[in-house]
């Protein structure tokens, strides 16, 4: 039956048409029926309000700015009055947690569903049931369903909050006291770094954007400010043009008189050759720790703001592991909160739903009556996952401890923690409660034709991370035929580690992966000493590190193995020795940055150029007749350079082949400097002629 817009939609018009200004709560509408009907019945309702909407859809439309749904984070750091999300195909997690935040007070939420009728043919997956109950289940949501027709009355809005003990352009006593409290920390010259955590919603962004104009009114000249990308500052900037009306604004820059405010990008401020009096840092959590650390020794003051359950669900665990780093190296640091909401109204529906179906504002179960932790007592085993659809806080206490062992976990691993079968999920508990969590994923099986691709370059299957490192990175053929686990997340309440937990679950998953037939496990992460010194001790070796370091975690990856069957050990043999063969090339080329103290802890003697092994020669043949590169075969075809010399030099060698091997291999220049060098356009010409260099000196 078709709705009756000018009926039914009465009190949406009157929502959009409140006072802009008013904090109240953001509705959530859900739209269950026909596309064409959801379309005509939005572009009626939303009809004068096309510029404050915002659609997040795959679909193309004319009338109203739109989005891809996977694009839904660079519009962080925006607002809108509306925003309409499309889920009559799929929900996306990440996108809606991200979009949700700019949505502002007094504002609408659509939710695109299908028919009721097929919500458990579209939502079959755990995920999507769980997702069907929290609609169900939440009473602030208001379902309209095209083939009923029903409309649920919505509930009151709460009225403007009382007398306010705060002055412009302060909207709460919280937001006034962290602006003071900074510029007091930055006028009286502490070097005190400070962190500044809140919620989205909170006026965190806008506090720093009222303490840099207070800042340049008091004479301070050059002020930085990073984010993970320069759109997410906006509200800073907004707000720095707002108290600062005779300034001079540009995109990521404000000139005040004699004083400047300048974004820099994350990796720009790496360099350290930034001048500048105070370095703000927006959204500190989805940036690298050690970058942020790196902040702390180059530059003088520091305030780091971050959202402790964000779009990432980051700020918990950025706040665990940069707190230990402020905790030894500055004593001094100040941390101050903001709980109260600016952008909308306290027990906000949309905020509040987002939360618990995303579980982003789980804890990890308070441990501080234990003292220590009695071994018999600890129970280890796989858990069946179909447990966690109807246990909402067993899944909490496993998801929080999930959140703080990995600062960019995000709404799309609750997603494919719950949907994906080939995800294992161990869990530890201590007096019925979850003290440590790892989940395993199952990969490789690969048939050998498709192990032979993946080695030469001409396939590159999604997933399975471990199975195709050892193939193409590693360089063994057929090592993705065989059958894999490879730990993802291992978590351990961080007020119980350091007590054999984490170890003992360890060997519990490596016992039940060998039961059910992997030939071998491994790991893979951001490479330091304490968690090589902890994989080590369980037996596992490093097969493979990273050339370039992590977004995530700022460091190189490191590949771990451990085999479990004869033929994993066959292929883990294979793999020490290749790294082995490779490891003191990249150290003096690719790695020699990595710190001393890792290098160290490899055992790792000069290189030597000596005669090619069968896995030079192996290497040599997949460079030249497939799509390896020349990081993954750097022994051999430095050891053909070096041994060539002779010919190299000889009158009748092309003059740009002998440069390119002689820049590469003996002055070890980077494929950029080659280019320019040899005046080449770009890194892959640089790659082409180096290529065809070798092949022309192994046919001589």
């Amino acid at each position: 039956m078709s709705l009756n817009c000018t009926q039914n939609f009465t009190r949406i018009n009157e929502i959009l048409s409140r006072e802009s200004g008013v904090a109240l709560h953001r509705q959530v509408f859900i739209l269950a029926g026909d596309e064409t009907w959801q379309k005509c019945i939005l572009q009626e309702t939303l009809s004068g309000y096309e510029a404050e909407s915002l659609w997040l859809t795959d679909q193309v439309l004319d009338d109203f700015p739109s989005l891809a749904i996977k694009k839904a984070r660079g519009w962080l750091g925006n607002e809108t009055k509306v925003v309409v999300f499309d889920a009559n195909q799929d929900f996306d997690p990440d996108s809606f947690a991200a979009i949700s935040g700019i949505v502002v007070g007094g504002g609408l939420f659509f939710l695109l569903m299908p028919a009721v009728e097929r919500w458990n043919v579209v939502y079959a997956s755990p995920f999507g049931q769980r997702l069907l109950k929290s609609i169900n289940r939440t009473a602030e949501l208001i379902l309209i369903n095209e083939t009923d027709a029903t409309f649920v009355s919505l509930p009151g809005s709460p009225e403007a909050t009382s007398a306010k003990d705060f002055v412009a352009p302060f909207l709460t006593t919280e937001q006034q006291s962290v602006v003071e409290s900074i510029e007091v920390e930055i006028l009286n010259d502490t070097s005190n770094p400070v962190v500044v955590i809140s919620d989205r919603g909170r006026g965190k962004s806008a506090a720093l954007g009222l303490v840099v104009a207070r800042l340049l009114e008091s004479g301070i000249k050059k002020i930085a400010i990073t984010a993970p990308r320069l759109r997410a500052t906006n509200i800073v900037f907004k707000h720095i043009a707002e108290n600062l009306p005779t300034a001079i604004v540009t995109r990521g820059c404000v000139k005040f008189g004699d004083s400047i405010v300048q974004f820099y990008a994350p990796d720009e401020l790496m360099k350290g050759n930034v001048d500048m009096n105070v370095l703000l840092i927006d959204e500190a959590a989805a940036i690298p720790v050690p970058l942020l650390s790196g902040y702390l020794e180059d530059y003088p003051q520091c305030v780091f703001a971050t959202t402790v359950h964000g779009y990432e669900g980051t700020g918990r665990g950025f706040a665990l592991r940069f707190n230990q780093i402020l905790n030894e190296k500055y004593p001094g640091w100040l941390k101050l909160q903001m709980q109260t909401p600016i952008r909308w109204a306290a027990n906000d529906p949309l905020e509040n739903w987002m939360f618990s179906l995303l579980c982003l504002d789980a804890d990890p179960v308070d441990v501080s009556y234990i003292v220590e932790i009695e071994p018999d007592k600890i129970e280890h085993y796989l858990l069946d996952k179909t447990r966690l659809k109807d246990d909402q806080d067993l899944l909490n206490e496993i998801f929080a401890l999930l959140v703080l062992a990995h600062y960019r976990t995000r709404p799309q691993d609750l997603k494919s923690l719950l949907d994906d079968a080939d995800i294992a999920l161990y869990v530890t508990q201590y007096n019925k409660h979850v003290i440590a969590v790892a989940l395993v994923i199952r990969e490789g099986r690969f048939s050998e034709i498709l192990s032979t691709d993946v080695y030469r370059g001409e396939r590159r299957p999604s997933g399975h991370l471990l199975a195709q490192a050892l193939t193409y990175h590693c360089g063994i053929e057929h090592a993705a035929t065989l059958n894999y686990a490879r730990v993802m997340r291992i978590a351990v309440h961080p007020e119980l580690q350091q007590q054999g937990i984490g170890s003992s679950l360890l060997d519990f998953i490596v016992t039940t992966e060998k039961r059910y037939g992997r030939d071998a496990i491994g790991t893979s992460f951001g490479m330091n000493t304490p968690l090589l010194k902890f994989w080590r001790k369980l037996k596992f070796n490093v097969v493979r590190i990273g050339f370039t370091r992590e977004q995530t975690s700022g460091e190189h990856a490191a590949i771990m193995l451990l085999p479990l069957t004869e033929r994993g050990s066959d292929i883990y043999n294979e793999a020490c020795t290749r790294f082995r063969n490779q490891v003191p090339f990249w150290f003096e080329d690719l790695l020699k940055e990595i710190s001393e103290e890792i290098k160290t802890s490899f055992d790792v003697k000069p290189a030597k150029i000596s005669e090619l092994n069968q896995y030079d020669k192996k290497d040599l043949e997949s460079f030249t007749q497939y799509s390896r590169n020349y990081e993954l075969c750097i022994a051999a075809l430095t050891k053909i350079v070096m041994l060539e010399q002779d010919v190299i030099k000889q009158e009748t060698f092309p003059e740009n082949f002998r440069r390119i091997l002689i820049d590469k291999v003996v002055h070890k220049l980077d494929w950029k400097e080659i280019g320019l060098n040899i005046g080449l356009n770009g890194k892959n010409e640089a790659r082409n002629i180096f290529h065809s260099a070798v092949s022309y000196l192994l046919n001589k």
